[in-house]
């Protein structure tokens, strides 16, 4: 069934929506933790400022002669400073002024002589949800006398109000700094990167729609960055695809003529091997003489066009799994190889029938174990290592071994232990340059004239239905070596 054709996605699922609240969400992040350090600077500087204000006022009461001042004068003095009592401590006295007669109830001290971050941010936080009117003592420094200690007392409820005021100032110049600085990174990376692409994920949406369409290959432009690099694979995988396809529709065309073509004169061989074989029954001796060969070439030819048909229609069946021994398989291979012979091999013309009556003189050595039992097609496997130990025979060899391949010679993988690798070796004279560049290729991995180079195709497919392999593991002027690599059954 077709996938069905992809579209962008909204604004609002886009990247460019995601981008600008990330981008918003982390700058005001950002923001809350200058925000806290803020706060707690302004509460301590609110502090120090009404210290000096009480310092300020305790100097007035200092500077009479006998250190006595009205007491409108001392409350509009506090009054002034913003708070209600403070007390000046010197070496040899005290000085205190308050603005009512009884003294006022502390709820909280507070030192400015000892400082700590942590607590310096959990104060000033708290200072924010605070709904009640504390009196609190503070302790500190004059910043005009940093060698005198001095006291106020201080009502919360105005401290509150007025961070609150600088908190509130501190956030909309956040929000006003956080929408700014979110505006101008979402504009760069949205200039950079989302819309490239949003411009690179259409074009490929608008390829897949009409591969085949020339326009339809991206223009890759001048970027050098990442982005550049990907548009222009992205250029060179269209292009290369757009060729595989024009290709593959060309070879689908010949093989659909070759197919006809192969259909046809298989029907006209056929016809003319009857004919031939009543010329079989000339008086003519150089008439007869003749038609032994005329007959192995048409036969020749018959195996040619089945075997074109046969690859070209089939797919490979679903497998009829039954259980049997691996021994078991091969033996009745080469039974059938060096005593009945009754069939051509698949990837060799078939000889002529005088020396289909001769038994083969070759000799084929199975060194395998009697244990090894595999779950799979019979039938396929059959025909696959009919294939691989008939080859060797057709090319010239006189000797195949069917052993297994040691366990430390085997690929070392996670499944190894369920897999075995069945070794086929040879001492033909090995396979020419052209059939090991051709391997598995259909049509052209035949090492001897007359071959089709179906053999090997058709061998390596049936084993892969099985979820193996086949590899060769060796070749040269002493033989070839091929490795089968099945799974076995636990």
């Amino acid at each position: 069934m077709e996938k069905p054709h992809l579209k962008l996605p909204p604004w609002a699922k886009s990247l460019s929506s995601r981008l600008l609240v990330l981008t918003v969400s982390f700058v005001m992040l950002a923001e809350v933790f200058v925000f806290a350090p803020s706060v707690a600077r302004f509460r301590i500087d609110w502090f120090e400022s009404h210290l000096d204000s009480g310092y300020l006022a305790a100097l007035a009461l200092e500077a009479t002669p006998d250190q006595m001042i009205p007491d409108d004068l001392e409350k509009e003095l506090l009054s002034n400073a913003g708070i209600e009592a403070v007390i000046l401590r010197r070496a040899d006295r005290k000085l205190l002024l308050q603005r009512d007669d009884m003294p006022a109830k502390i709820d909280k001290d507070v030192d400015l002589t000892s400082f700590s971050i942590p607590m310096a941010l959990f104060e000033g936080l708290s200072t924010l949800t605070q709904t009640g009117n504390r009196m609190l003592r503070v302790v500190g420094m004059p910043s005009m006398a940093p060698d005198f200690k001095i006291e106020i007392l201080v009502h919360e409820k105005a401290l509150t109000k007025a961070t609150r005021d600088f908190g509130w100032r501190v956030m909309g110049l956040s929000l006003m700094i956080s929408f700014f600085t979110a505006g101008l990174v979402y504009f760069a990376l949205n200039r950079m990167m989302v819309r490239p692409m949003r411009t690179l994920t259409r074009d490929m949406i608008r390829f897949r729609e009409t591969p085949q369409d020339k326009t339809a290959v991206i223009d890759p432009g001048d970027r050098d960055d990442e982005i550049g690099v990907a548009r222009q694979e992205l250029a060179n995988m269209q292009q290369d695809l757009q060729a595989m396809l024009n290709q593959r529709r060309r070879l689908a065309a010949l093989g659909t003529a070759a197919t006809k073509i192969s259909h046809d004169l298989r029907n006209a061989l056929a016809t003319s091997m009857l004919m031939t074989e009543q010329l079989a029954k000339s008086q003519d001796d150089e008439v007869r003489a003749v038609v032994p060969r005329l007959l192995s070439s048409m036969e020749r030819a018959v195996y040619i066009s089945e075997q074109t048909l046969s690859f070209a229609r089939e797919t490979p069946p679903p497998r009829d799994l039954v259980k049997f021994t691996l021994v078991e398989l091969i033996e009745e291979v080469r039974d059938q190889i060096l005593l009945h012979k009754a069939d051509p091999l698949t990837d060799g013309a078939p000889r002529d029938k005088a020396s289909q009556t001769q038994p083969c003189t070759a000799q084929i050595k199975i060194n395998l174990p009697d244990t090894v039992m595999l779950e799979a097609d019979y039938e396929m496997l059959f025909r696959a290592f009919s294939n691989l130990i008939r080859n060797p025979l057709e090319a010239g060899a006189d000797e195949v071994t069917i052993s297994l391949l040691p366990p430390e010679g085997q690929n070392q993988q996670p499944e190894s232990e369920h897999f075995i690798e069945v070794v086929i070796a040879d001492n033909g004279p090995g396979l020419a340059e052209k059939a090991i560049k051709n391997l598995f290729v259909p049509f052209a991995g035949s090492g001897r004239e007359g071959g089709t180079g179906l053999g090997l195709a058709i061998a390596r497919e049936l084993i892969a239905v099985h979820n193996g392999d086949l590899r060769l593991a060796a070749t040269g002027p002493d033989g070839a070596v091929f490795c089968v690599k099945l799974p076995v059954s636990l």
